[in-house]
C-alpha cells in the first residue's frame, strides 16, 4: 500500500475550503505541485502509486459579499418611500390616469458575486503499457525497422535475472541488472532501485513495467535506457 504524504496545517474556525485532486505521472509529482500552487491552491496531501501519484490541494472559498448586498437593498428602499412620498404629495396636480413609475427590485438590487469555481484541470491520460517478451523488446531497442521505441513507452515483460557478476552502478550513476535474452546469448540492461535486487541472483524470474527514457554519461545524454517503474519476482 502506498504512503500518504501531506503538509501539517490548520484550519481557521468557520473557514470553507474548495479542494482539487490532480494526477501526474510518478516523478513529475514536484513540477506538477508547483504549478498548481502558482494558481492560487494549497497543497495539502499526497498519495503515491506504483506508476502515478494524486496530489490533493485546497484553497479559501471567496466570501459572498452580504454586507454590500444589506447596503443594496437598504438603498432601494428609501428610494422606493421617497417616491411613494412625493407621489403622495403631488396626487392632486396629478391625473388620474398618471402612475409614477417604479423602479423594479430585481433590477436595482445589486448582485452578489458569485463563487467562482474553477474548471478542474483535466487529469493526465493513464500511460499505455505493452506487454512484450524480452527478446523482441531487445529487438525493438536494436532495429529501427521494426519501429523502434520512444522516450517513455511503458511495457511489461516477464524474465530470467542472469550474468549477476555484472549487475553494478555504472557511468549512468544507476544500477543495472541484466535479463536473459534469447536463450542468454543476448542481454537486455534495465536500470533498478539498487535495494528492490537485493536477494536477487541468478536464475531469478521477475515481472517488470519498464519505461524507455535517457541516460547522461560524461556530460553525453542518450535515450533507449529502461529503467523499471515496478518489480515483482515471481517465486
Amino acid at each position: 500500500m502506498p504512503a500518504a504524504k501531506g503538509n501539517s496545517m490548520t484550519t481557521a474556525p468557520g473557514m470553507k475550503y474548495e479542494t482539487r485532486s490532480v494526477k501526474t505521472v510518478r516523478g513529475m509529482e514536484a513540477r506538477t505541485r508547483a504549478k498548481v500552487e502558482k494558481e492560487g491552491w494549497e497543497f495539502v496531501s499526497q498519495t503515491q502509486g506504483t506508476v502515478r501519484s494524486e496530489l490533493n490541494f485546497r484553497r479559501q472559498k471567496p466570501e459572498t459579499p452580504w454586507k454590500l448586498i444589506g447596503i443594496g437593498g437598504g438603498l432601494l428602499a428609501v428610494l422606493i418611500i421617497g417616491l411613494l412620498i412625493v407621489n403622495a404629495l403631488g396626487g392632486g396636480e396629478r391625473s388620474s390616469n398618471s402612475a409614477v413609475a417604479l423602479p423594479s427590485p430585481a433590477s436595482s438590487q445589486i448582485a452578489p458575486t458569485e463563487a467562482i469555481t474553477p474548471s478542474a484541470e483535466p487529469a493526465p491520460a493513464a500511460p499505455v503499457i505493452t506487454t512484450i517478451t524480452v527478446d523482441e523488446l531487445l529487438d525493438k531497442l536494436n532495429s529501427t525497422r521494426m519501429g523502434g521505441i520512444k522516450t517513455g513507452d511503458q511495457f511489461r515483460l516477464t524474465g530470467e535475472l542472469f550474468m549477476s557478476e555484472l549487475w553494478r552502478t555504472g557511468a549512468t550513476g544507476e544500477f543495472t541488472v541484466m535479463l536473459k535474452a534469447q536463450g542468454g546469448a543476448q542481454d537486455l540492461s534495465v536500470f533498478v532501485e539498487k535495494s528492490d535486487a537485493a536477494g536477487w541472483r541468478d536464475g531469478t524470474k521477475v515481472q517488470m513495467i519498464v519505461e524507455a527514457g535517457e541516460a547522461t554519461i560524461n556530460g553525453e545524454t542518450t535515450g533507449g535506457w529502461l529503467r523499471a517503474l515496478s518489480v515483482e519476482t515471481i517465486p
